[in-house]
Parts: structure tokens; C-alpha cells; sequence
């Protein structure tokens, strides 16, 4: 087995990066699973839109709390045990889904598997901590390809078991994956030392002061919060759309149309190229680009399928990539021993954004519907974009000092 003890590693080998993308895939996926449910799962327990809405926001409010006591781990403990161990308690939030038998049941399951499924974020640091400097902004961009099949497939798979067995069968299905993929973790993944000598309530403790020393985390907070948080919107009712007249499909379709952003992957790994080449707040502009002209789209032509495709394509290649450089913007911001901590103070605003944006989505509909959806979604690509501006003062301030310390 292979023990990490420095920042290079020959155990980072292209079938253990593989093995990355996919595990961050399937267990990103427990948390979006439910979007294309929702409709389904309102007729069951005979809820409405906006109650039922409740599910996905719980779920991302459970994700996020889990970056916030669960990821800092990372730093002190074995990363395979831990991911081991909260695949085990993943699935029993499964199970526990899968037996709902009242929406408060469903709720609850849903968020306690948000807050167990946070394996990705444990995952993520420890592939930055083995890459070399030079390769990090690729590796991360192969490792989001994971990430991207995993939320936008998990809408397809859904969509297509519910029209065949219905709603439940999707969490039994997802339950059985997740102990296959805790046997190949078993298996391949290398033990890794913990890098941090804190105690738990120290490392809680310590994330205050992290996230207020460190410019560059807050505003990519900020950012890729915000374009998160449109992302979730978007996703979230377009359900609630393209079942409504004039479109009138069933969840199946809505899945295929969600899958259209897989194609988003082609763009991780372009990003992590240009991260490495022009630096990632350069492409944290062109991110945020891309999704408020996705919004653009939806808004002006919103009732032909083609431009929702369009839009939803765009949105998804402008959110992803948008993560890759964010996430190379904040591993170039501390030593190792603080990478999972900034990956979850980072992952927790994300998510908080992800939240944000169901409820919004779900309150815009009721209220405006499409229109309002699509208008509370630039609002927010706008407010990411602030930060995403900010982000070069912080990075030529950051280079400049690099000269004078040079300097001197």
C-alpha cells in the first residue's frame, strides 16, 4: 500500500485518478438524485410543489453542514477509513430513504444523506495533495469529469428508473452502488496520514480565522456559490417546466434533457489547462460568462427545447469549470495541512449557494414561474461575478508580494 508523506506522489497513477473521478461521481450523485423525483414524490405523499421542494433544499443544507464537521477530518485522519466510514453511513441514509413512509421521513433521510455523501470533498484534497504543481489544475479538471457525470447522470438514471419502477427503486438502486464502490476503495485506494496535529474542537475552531485570513477563499466562495446556487435553480424547476404545458413530458425526458450538460466534461479538463497556462482567475471570468448567457437564452427562448438544451449545456460547462478554478485558486492559498479545511469552508458556501438557489427556484416558479426563475438566476451570476472581478486584484496583490519577498 501506498503511504502519501509529500505533496508528489508516484502512487497518483491515471487508474487511481479514474478511480477518483468515479467515486467523487457516484457519491456526488446521492445529492441530485431527488430533483427529477420531485413531481413523482409529491403525488405519493399528495404535497405540494413548494413542500416537496423542501427535499432538495434539506439535502444540500445536509451537504454543506457535513463540509463544515465532517470534511475538516481530512486534515487529521486517514482519508480511506474516513471515506469508508461515511459510505457506511451513506447507506444506510439510503435505506432509509428508499422506506419513506411520510414526506418528514423522506425529508430527513434526504438530509442526513447530504450530510454523509461529503466524500467527494475528502477525495478532492487528497488528489491536489499528490499531484504535482504543475499537473494540479489537470488532475483536478479529470477529477470533475467525475463530478459532472455524477450530477447530471444522476438526473438521467433517476428519471429513467422512476418512469419504469418508480421513485423508490432509484434509492435501492443507488444503495447497491455505493457498496460496490466501497469494495473498490477497500481495494485501491492508498492510506494517506493525516497532515494536521489539531484536536477536533481546534480544527472546528480554526476555520473562523482561515476563512477571514484568506481573501482569495472568501470570493471564490462568493463565486462559485453564487453560480452554484443558479446552477441548482435551474435544475431544480426546469422539472417543474418541462412537465407543465406546453411541454408536458414525464421524468424519463426530463432526465435526457439534464444529461445534455454531460457534455460539460469536455470542458473540466480544458479548464484545468488553461488554469495552468493563464491562471485560474482568468478562467473564473469566463465561467462566469458562459452561465449568464445560459440564463440569457432560457429567459428569451425558454419555450422551444432547443435553446433550454442549449442553456442548460452552457450553464452546466460555466458551473463546473468554474469549480476547477476556484478549487486551484484555494489549493495555492496554504500548506497541505489546511487543504481540507479550505476545501470545506469553500465546499460549504457552494452548497449554502446550492440551497439558496432550490428554494428560490422553487418560491420564483410559484410566483413568476419561468420568467422569475430565470431573472432570480442572473441576479445571482451577477453577484458571482463581483467576487469573480475582485479575484484579480487579490491575485495581483498576491503576486506582488511574491516579488517583494523575491526582493528582498
Amino acid at each position: 500500500m501506498i503511504v502519501l508523506q509529500s505533496n508528489v506522489s508516484p502512487g497518483l497513477t491515471q487508474g487511481l485518478i479514474a478511480l477518483m473521478a468515479a467515486a467523487c461521481g457516484f457519491t456526488v450523485a446521492n445529492v441530485y438524485l431527488n430533483q427529477t423525483l420531485l413531481v413523482d414524490i409529491a403525488g405519493t405523499f399528495g404535497v405540494t410543489e413548494a413542500a416537496v421542494g423542501i427535499v432538495t433544499t434539506l439535502t444540500q443544507v445536509g451537504y454543506a453542514l457535513g463540509n463544515v464537521i465532517i470534511v475538516p477530518l481530512g486534515d487529521i485522519f486517514e482519508r480511506r477509513r474516513l471515506v469508508l466510514a461515511l459510505l457506511c453511513m451513506t447507506c444506510l441514509s439510503l435505506v432509509s430513504a428508499a422506506l419513506s413512509g411520510s414526506i418528514t421521513w423522506l425529508i430527513i433521510s434526504n438530509f442526513c444523506l447530504g450530510l454523509t455523501t461529503v466524500i467527494p470533498q475528502i477525495i478532492v484534497p487528497l488528489a491536489a495533495g499528490m499531484a504535482d504543481e504543475r499537473r494540479r489544475g489537470k488532475v483536478l479538471g479529470t477529477v470533475a469529469i467525475g463530478l459532472v457525470c455524477g450530477i447530471l447522470g444522476a438526473r438521467l438514471v433517476s428519471g429513467l428508473v422512476d418512469s419504469l419502477w418508480g421513485w423508490r427503486s432509484m434509492y435501492w438502486i443507488s444503495f447497491g452502488c455505493m457498496l460496490l464502490l466501497a469494495l473498490l476503495i477497500r481495494i485501491r485506494f492508498p492510506v494517506s496520514k493525516g497532515t494536521a496535529s489539531l484536536p477536533y474542537r481546534k480544527l472546528l475552531l480554526s476555520l473562523g480565522p482561515l476563512f477571514m485570513k484568506e481573501g482569495v477563499l472568501r470570493r471564490s466562495c462568493l463565486s462559485q456559490g453564487m453560480i452554484f446556487g443558479s446552477f441548482s435553480l435551474f435544475f431544480t424547476t426546469i422539472g417543474f417546466m418541462l412537465q407543465a404545458p406546453p411541454y408536458s413530458y414525464n421524468s424519463a425526458v426530463v432526465g435526457l434533457v439534464g444529461l445534455v450538460g454531460i457534455g460539460g466534461t469536455i470542458a473540466t479538463p480544458t479548464i484545468g489547462r488553461v488554469i495552468d497556462r493563464k491562471g485560474a482567475s482568468f478562467a473564473n471570468k469566463m465561467c462566469m460568462l458562459a452561465a449568464m448567457i445560459s440564463f440569457l437564452i432560457a429567459v428569451t427562448a425558454g419555450h422551444r427545447l432547443s435553446a433550454l438544451i442549449l442553456a442548460a449545456f452552457l450553464l452546466t460547462v460555466g458551473t463546473q469549470a468554474n469549480q476547477v478554478a476556484c478549487q486551484a485558486n484555494i489549493f495555492s492559498l496554504s500548506a497541505a495541512s489546511a487543504r481540507s479545511r479550505l476545501n470545506g469552508l469553500y465546499m460549504v458556501c457552494t452548497f449554502l449557494g446550492g440551497a439558496l438557489g432550490s428554494y428560490l427556484g422553487v418560491w420564483a416558479w410559484t410566483q413568476w414561474h419561468w420568467t422569475g426563475v430565470c431573472i432570480c438566476g442572473m441576479v445571482m451570476i451577477a453577484t458571482g461575478m463581483s467576487a469573480a472581478l475582485g479575484n484579480k486584484k487579490t491575485a495581483g496583490t498576491a503576486a506582488n508580494d511574491k516579488f517583494m519577498k523575491k526582493g528582498m
